[in-house]
């Protein structure tokens, strides 16, 4: 017994210690590529700057310690390229399905605490801002699902099983949200709950190609459809102006829907919708 346990220990150890060397030259390599960044920080085009150099560190990072070190291969690591979908299909399914889970929490929060979006009409700078902006979503989103799902999730799957394992990554990946703007427990709680959702999406049958489609198509639909905040950050986004209504604790207040009650309810819901059909088969929820 004490043997089991000492393997169980020793297996969670290693993969612990590989993932931290993966966060290590994720970071190395994203300092290194942001000082190099030409994109001054009042173009409109820096977020994708900046965003981009860490996705591409994080794929650096990937590709090192994930597939020449820890020899995984691609797919393992979540990148499916097969079946009839193929990955832009899966991307493209978890861009539609993020964007309707954000109109639905915009919606619920018109419901529940009056927020209100009015439009402006400037839809020529909205074109104009659009472009740099969805890129910058698009890196970002990336990034943060390459950090926190990807090769770090496989791993630790191996090592606890991947019911723990995205509960120890989500946790984390909702506490790195406490320094956003705005960030409240209720916020943070939320976060967790999403890294849940992504992690469900990872584990299904769609891998990062999923994945990383919810997690930008969430994001893209609050700022560049609503001007809501995304996780405490305002991108004040011309055409659109929202605003948050009487009740913070339902829409989120200044942090956006992802503070409120209304993202609670969404990000179940959605998680159900990742799981689709095997709700029914407790035991094949996630992948091995």
């Amino acid at each position: 017994m004490a043997r089991v346990s000492f393997e169980g220990v020793k297996r969670i150890a290693i993969a612990l210690a590989w993932i931290v060397a993966f966060g290590a030259v994720a970071i190395g390599v994203s300092v290194v590529l942001n000082s190099l960044n030409p994109v001054p920080a009042t173009s409109p085009w820096w977020l994708a700057a900046n965003s981009g150099g860490q996705a591409i560190a994080f794929l650096v990072a990937t590709w090192v310690v994930g597939l020449r070190l820890n020899k995984h291969s691609w797919d393992r690591m979540g990148w499916h390229a097969g079946g009839a979908e193929g990955l832009r299909g899966r991307l493209a399914r978890g861009v539609t399905l993020g964007i309707v889970m954000a109109a639905l929490a915009i919606g619920l929060s018109f419901i529940g605490s009056r927020a209100t979006v009015h439009l402006t009409g400037d839809w020529r700078r909205w074109l104009a801002l659009a472009p740099p902006l969805a890129a910058g979503l698009v890196a970002a989103a990336l990034t943060e699902e390459l950090a926190f799902r990807g090769y770090p999730l496989r791993r630790l799957a191996d090592a606890v099983g991947p019911w723990a394992a995205l509960v120890l990554l989500s946790v984390p990946f909702g506490l790195l949200h406490l320094k956003n703007p705005n960030a409240t427990v209720f916020s943070t709680i939320n976060v967790v709950l999403a890294g849940v959702w992504l992690s469900f999406a990872f584990f299904s049958y769609g891998g990062m190609g999923y994945a990383w489609g919810l997690h930008f198509g969430w994001n893209a639909g609050l700022a560049l459809m609503f001007d809501a905040p995304v996780s405490g950050y305002r991108f004040q986004v011309p055409a659109v102006e929202y605003s948050p209504g009487r009740h913070a604790w339902v829409d989120g207040g200044a942090f956006g829907p992802e503070g409120g009650i209304v993202a609670t309810i969404v990000l179940i819901a959605g998680t159900l919708a990742v799981i689709g059909a095997r709700f029914r088969q407790p035991r094949t929820w996630l992948a091995g």
